[in-house]
């Protein structure tokens, strides 16, 4: 006897299973709760529906009465207690259980910093972990993440975070979760448009326009726009998977640089149905549910069934559309892979920039060249087109390096494409190859189109190779190597003379101009021909850079700048021992983003930029001697990855503040402008408060609760504001040290002590 399913759906997966079913003509009836549920079943063609919530003894009834033979639970991940009650009746009945599984994770890697305990932890390495999402348009980053078991868990984490909340999750949880949120007003919440989930949100405590009453499936844009119109510092969202549109709602946080807090889900957790807890089964997936059930020679996508009849594993590798995205090497043919000129042979429309399409050699290729390389421009054609069936994406070089296959492959993987990728030959490898050089001995850096410290990597590597983003770039960055060779293990000592330390004499700069190409050329050049305007800003062609640098072997490990090495003027600085201490309370890491308020003469800002090349430094200062002291101090120490903006700290902090839903900033003061790249501080050095000491306390605290302050005192009556501030504003426990220390100077035949003023230091 056939099979009669029974389906306990309202999901994709049950939709998908019910179509597949009914094109293969096995009987079924799909179970909803709601009539909403019923409306969008049929929108999707079914025909047979029931609607209503049941207990375990009214679904065994049903299962008796109406003759099923198997049940399947498509029910969603998250309705655990649902699911026992299903479980509870085919165990009544006799009959044959079955648990249609949700892939809860996502499809396309961004790295984010998991961090279980809270964001109020330190986030360890082992710690991290990959969220796979799909429908990826923008830049990879970092995206911060609270993983919760629970329901009431991640309430009490929203609690603790300041900014508004915007819920995700549906109504279903609403009054659980309202009730660990003191500031009711600051929670906004994405529900269905229907009166039962717009009563729940009043019940709740939620009115007006804190009530988002709208109908999925919601793009990533869609999101990010809802997003910025609340001003959402954090979202709630559930681990439901790409079909409960889990990846456009970390990628519109990942856009917006907010916090995500997320409910873990219980298959995830369980490995098992999302029964009760400790009632762990077996589930399957679609396919392994259509085997089951003797449909196994078929194949779904999109609730249509495509026939076929190799392994149910391989249902991916033939279904939809597909593209290859290639790296063409580093110049002609010579360099093209076997691969590739296969892929080159059989496509029917090829994609590049008109440079790397140039290269081509055509004769034997019959396909349509286009001159779009952007994966949004390439799909947008494609859409257009349908009649291409072997799409082919070139890129430069190797694809896994600098390459704008990256962003091409999220485009197009998020569309449902199945990608596939071929590696090419790097520039890199193909210029060490040249060199003689082994690249488990260089570091490699690109500075091609993003923000890179060259100076500071030049400083910190013996061997290093560098992408630049124009032969123009290339001559500056050699330029700055240079410089930096004339900087002792402190900084550049004037009194003494380059000669006297190797000066340039210890740098080789080798650049790598149009490589794999009838242009190659292989020039090492030297300080002077860089002053002639080796290349100019005319120059297209492309570039590397080899810089050698024997004295960076010769940084200590523990960093440390004497006070007469830095350009003082009569400007106070903080003195060598206290910098020391401090920079150690500080505690900064490779992605610090540190704001030296008070900056003086931009000691401690120096110290730390040189920490870490990838250590962001901003230093405030108000004094215009100040600020042009710092600013030959950074060039001094080729501290590039310092900002200097002169103002006061408390304006500037503020106007700063006003700014963080946006990327950007322009600030304004004293005639002064800077523009960049807005930073939230991770780390704060307060030298100089200019009298407002609470404000800077409290704006610091706004702009990330979680920063680390050390602030140094030497007044009693600085040292009792900053106790009243932590007092009033709840902070933990300080961890205040006073530091007395005493050089000694030659007097005559004795040594005589020379006391540096007392400080505390205070870490908060």
């Amino acid at each position: 006897m056939r099979d009669k399913v029974l389906i306990f759906g309202g999901t994709t997966e049950g939709r998908e299973l019910a179509a597949a079913l009914s094109a293969a003509g096995v009987q079924h009836l799909v179970s909803v709760a709601t009539d909403y549920g019923k409306e969008i079943e049929d929108s999707f063609g079914e025909k047979n529906v029931i609607v209503g919530r049941k207990n375990a003894d009214e679904m065994a009834e049903l299962m008796a009465t109406e003759g099923f033979t198997v049940c399947v639970d498509a029910t969603h991940p998250f309705a655990t207690l649902v699911s026992a009650e299903i479980k509870k009746a085919c165990e009544k009945t006799g009959i044959m259980y079955l648990r249609l599984l949700r892939d809860t994770g996502a499809k396309i890697e961004l790295m984010t910093a998991s961090n279980e305990c809270g964001f109020d932890k330190e986030i360890e390495s082992n710690c991290r972990k990959r969220i796979m999402l799909c429908n990826a348009d923008v830049v990879n980053e970092s995206i911060q993440i609270v993983t919760c078991d629970s329901v009431m868990s991640a309430a009490k984490e929203l609690e603790k975070i300041s900014g508004n909340i915007l819920l995700l999750t549906g109504s279903k949880d609403l009054k659980t979760i309202m009730a660990e949120i003191s500031d009711k007003t600051r929670v906004y919440a994405r529900v269905l448009p229907n009166i039962e989930s717009i009563t729940k949100c009043e019940e709740a405590g939620l009115r007006g326009k804190q009530i988002i009453a709208m109908q999925g499936p919601f793009s990533k844009d869609m999101n990010v726009a809802l997003i910025n119109e609340i001003c959402a510092s954090v979202i709630l969202t559930k681990e439901s998977g790409a079909t409960g549109g889990l990846d456009e709602k970390l990628l519109a946080a990942s856009e917006c640089g907010i916090k995500v807090v997320m409910i873990e889900s219980p298959e995830s957790r369980l490995d098992g149905s999302g029964c009760d807890v400790g009632a762990s089964v077996k589930g399957y997936s679609l396919p392994e549910v259509l085997e089951k059930l003797g449909v196994d020679k078929k194949r779904v996508k999109s609730g249509e069934i495509v026939k076929e009849s190799n392994s149910l594993n391989e249902v991916k590798d033939d279904i939809g559309k597909n593209i290859i995205l290639a790296g063409i090497g580093p110049g002609d043919a010579r360099y093209y892979t076997r691969e590739l000129e296969t892929a080159l042979e059989n496509a029917d429309v090829i994609f590049g920039a008109k440079s790397i399409l140039e290269r081509v050699d055509k004769s034997r290729i019959k396909a349509e060249f286009v001159p779009l390389y952007m994966g949004k421009d390439i799909l947008e054609f494609l859409n257009e087109s349908p009649n291409y069936k072997n799409p082919l994406a070139l890129f430069s070089g190797d694809i896994s390096l600098c390459s704008g296959a990256k962003n091409a492959a999220m485009v197009f993987e998020g569309a449902g494409y199945g990608v596939h990728k071929i590696s090419g030959i790097s520039s890199v490898a193909l210029f060490a190859n040249r060199l003689g050089l082994g690249l488990e001995d260089c570091s490699i850096v690109s500075a091609h189109g993003r923000e890179c410290n060259a100076a500071g990597y030049i400083a910190e590597n013996k061997r290093l190779i560098i992408l630049p983003s124009s032969c123009a770039h290339a001559g500056e960055i050699a330029r700055t190597a240079f410089a930096i060779a004339k900087i002792n293990d402190y900084g550049r000592n004037d009194s003494v003379k380059a000669e006297d330390f190797g000066g340039c004499g210890d740098l080789r700069i080798v650049i790598g101009y149009e490589l794999g190409t009838a242009l190659e050329r292989i020039l090492e050049v030297s300080e002077n021909e860089l002053g002639d305007n080796l290349f100019s800003r005319e120059e297209k062609g492309k570039c590397l850079l080899y810089i050698e640098n024997e004295r960076a072997g010769e940084t200590p490990v523990i960093r440390g700048i004497p006070d007469d090495e830095f350009i003082r003027g009569k400007t106070p600085m903080t003195k060598e021992e206290i910098r020391a201490i401090s920079i150690r309370k500080l505690g900064l890491s490779a992605d610090s983003v540190l704001y030296d308020i008070g900056a003086g003469t931009g000691s401690v800002s120096v110290e730390a930029a040189l920490l870490h090349p990838d250590i962001k430094v901003c230093a405030i200062e108000r004094n215009d001697e100040a600020v042009e002291l710092i600013k030959k101090n950074k060039e001094k120490f080729c501290a590039d990855n310092i900002t200097v903006i002169k103002g006061e700290a408390s304006e500037v902090l503020e106007k700063m503040a006003e700014n963080t839903c946006i990327s950007a900033f322009t600030y304004e003061c004293s005639g002064s402008v800077v523009e960049g790249e807005l930073l939230v501080p991770t780390h704060a050095f307060i030298g100089g408060s200019g009298g407002n000491m609470r404000v800077i306390i409290e704006i610091l605290k706004k702009m990330n609760e979680n920063i680390r302050i050390v602030i140094n005192c030497v007044t009693l009556e600085t040292l009792t504001e900053v106790l009243t501030v932590i007092k009033e504003g709840e902070f933990a426990e300080p961890d205040i040290v006073q530091v007395s220390a005493s050089r000694y100077r030659k007097v005559g035949e004795y040594h005589m002590a020379d006391a540096i003023n007392p400080v505390y230091i205070v870490t908060i």
